[in-house]
């Protein structure tokens, strides 16, 4: 499902696609000339996404915008959504390179279709920037690998629950496939993973 959202006032938000928050200076120009076209204005938001406001009949011309500097659009609804991460080994406190992970995360995963909206997030280093714990799957980094949390809703203030830790950096991208499998074959029509988990138990997603 596309992040194409009609919003209150009757204007038409077009979210691009941006994993792990990162647009060339490019894509950058691109988004200031649709959003001074338009709305007059963006929005950043907790997803790392940057939502350009326009009109309905506007939206065809500003994906074409998009995609002529290579911006898809972001998926929303019942998918996996794009993956959030830190800035990783750019960032002093790093202990693993979450930058690094989650773009390959985000570029196995993002956009499949799944029983309810399944969010990523990974950081690099127990500060947590990027909130690992309050998304349905968080990757927190140590000096050892990865802690893995599932079953975060950040809207309902229900943090995840450990699952592994250790996890290696190479690891990362079969252990959520191992954890969305599940997910899918033991979820309910529109139930999220933390529904999943507590209703068969955190025991069932280890590995």
């Amino acid at each position: 499902m596309e992040g194409i959202v009609k919003q209150t006032n009757g204007a038409v938000a077009v979210i691009p696609a941006t994993p792990a928050g990162l647009v060339n200076g490019e894509q950058l120009l691109k988004i200031a000339q649709l959003v001074n076209e338009g709305a007059g204005l963006a929005k950043f938001t907790t997803g790392e996404h940057i939502v350009i406001l326009t009109a309905e009949d506007k939206v065809e011309q500003v994906k074409q915008e998009l995609a002529s500097v290579g911006l898809g659009i972001a998926p929303v609804g019942p998918t996996v959504r794009n993956v959030k991460t830190c800035p990783g080994n750019l960032c002093e406190f790093a202990l693993q390179n979450a930058l690094n992970d989650g773009l390959n995360v985000d570029k196995e995963f993002s956009g499949r279709e799944m029983p309810n909206a399944v969010k990523i997030a990974i950081s690099g280093c127990p500060r947590n920037c990027m909130e690992a714990r309050c998304n349905d799957i968080g990757f927190i980094g140590t000096k050892n690998g990865y802690k893995l949390y599932i079953g975060g809703k950040g809207g309902n203030q229900i943090l995840g629950e450990l699952l592994d830790k250790d996890v290696a950096p190479d690891e990362l991208i079969n252990y959520t496939k191992h954890i969305i499998a599940i997910y899918k074959d033991n979820a309910k029509p529109k139930e999220r993973l933390a529904s999943v988990i507590n209703r068969i138990g955190i025991e069932k997603f280890k590995r």
